[in-house]
């Protein structure tokens, strides 16, 4: 596949030309005098393909439109055009590489379209850093540019696509492809699954927001209040009412902060675990509400009153030795103990590392079902 290029022309007796790298990269910067359009295309085709073809000026010269319909891509125009102060802003890291004004002009112009575009450009190479799949940033940027996927995602899953499309006859060959297959569907499984937390996070934030919204709205009733004429009274119930929003608003703002840092642990491939001491059905249940238990680990100190758990669908509950056997059987949750699994500290949260938590969690199921069947005999005797 072609490199995709981002080409700035600026047309005249004496033409230059200004082709970048989908990240900003000076890949050719010429200027000739009489430049003809087929010169100018053989030398612009022999780098890669064009994505867009920019200019510095609106209305937009004629020759960058007639360059970018011969080169089968769309022209960029800028809003307004390019001021001397503006050209000398976007080119002032390519000073040396400039040998005169129609150059400077090509130049700015392809910076200008990649400066717009920046966000399209940083946001790309984010996710796809994240996922570990740099090698499609290319085709990603192709696909976004040209108008071929409408948002970052669907183009990944189109470069995945066109990765999985590959005949092949030969039976180590297919035995590979296979094994793609399956990392390109988990791949695209990740997607997904990172949208829907991206979804997730996003409504708990404007909850924070209409939250803390609510208790600054109390906070500047109760402050219009003591500047009322009032008895001693009310001003002590007034100021225990603030005090008592102030330290909610701070527990909301660090609830906020810990489930951010158990979001990146999680795509840093741990898994974050919630220790609770007392376990009480008042306790578990405030907890549930703050931080949500479903799908969780769960850290607790002793073995009394499990049960409560099986109401909150935690994924799994590490103890620090093992409940006895009627217990076992009423839980419908798998348990691991503490002895058996490494437990790390990052900035204060205990972490087990998702891969060997995995294998403990298989055999702690296995072992809880084993569990199940001996206390149900026990049950029918």
């Amino acid at each position: 596949m072609k490199k995709p290029i981002i080409v700035g022309f600026d047309p005249g007796t004496t033409a230059a030309i200004a082709v970048l790298d989908t990240r900003g990269r000076i890949l050719l910067l010429e200027s000739r005098k009489g430049l003809k359009k087929s010169d100018a295309i053989k030398s612009i085709i022999q780098i890669g393909k064009t994505l867009v073809v920019a200019g510095d000026r609106v209305p937009l010269p004629k020759n960058v439109e007639k360059l970018a319909s011969s080169l089968g891509c769309k022209p960029y125009s800028p809003v307004k055009t390019l001021s001397l102060v503006e050209k000398e802003i976007l080119v002032k890291y390519f000073i040396k590489e400039i040998k005169n004004d129609h150059e400077k002009d090509a130049l700015a112009a392809a910076l200008q379209f990649f400066k717009v575009n920046k966000k399209v450009f940083d946001r790309t190479e984010e996710l796809l850093s994240s996922l570990n799949l740099n090698q499609l940033y290319d085709r990603v940027i192709e696909l976004l540019i040209t108008g071929k996927a409408e948002n970052i995602t669907e183009a990944i899953n189109k470069s995945l696509t066109e990765g999985k499309i590959k005949p092949d006859i030969s039976e180590d060959k297919v035995i590979i492809k296979k094994d793609t297959d399956k990392i390109i569907d988990d791949l695209q499984k990740k997607i997904k699954n990172l949208e829907r937390d991206v979804e997730i996070l996003k409504d708990y934030n404007q909850m924070l927001k209409r939250k803390l919204g609510e208790m600054e709205d109390k906070v500047q009733y109760y402050k219009n209040k003591t500047q009322e004429k009032i008895d001693l009274d009310s001003i002590g119930r007034i100021k225990k009412n603030m005090d008592s929003l102030r330290t909610e608003l701070e527990t909301t703002k660090s609830l906020n902060e810990r489930l951010k840092s158990f979001r990146k642990l999680e795509l840093s491939g741990f898994d974050p675990i919630i220790e609770v001491g007392d376990i009480r059905d008042s306790i578990i249940k405030e907890l549930d509400e703050s931080m949500g238990l479903e799908n969780k680990i769960i850290l607790v100190n002793s073995t009394e009153n499990l049960q409560i758990f099986n109401d909150y669908k935690i994924k799994t509950l590490i103890c620090p030795n093992k409940p006895e056997e009627r217990i076992m059987g009423e839980l419908n949750f798998p348990i691991i103990l503490k002895k058996d699994i490494s437990i790390e500290k990052m900035k204060d949260i205990s972490v087990v590392s998702k891969e060997k938590f995995e294998e403990n969690l298989n055999q702690a199921r296995k072992t809880g079902f084993v569990e199940w069947i001996k206390e149900h005999k026990k049950r029918k005797l």
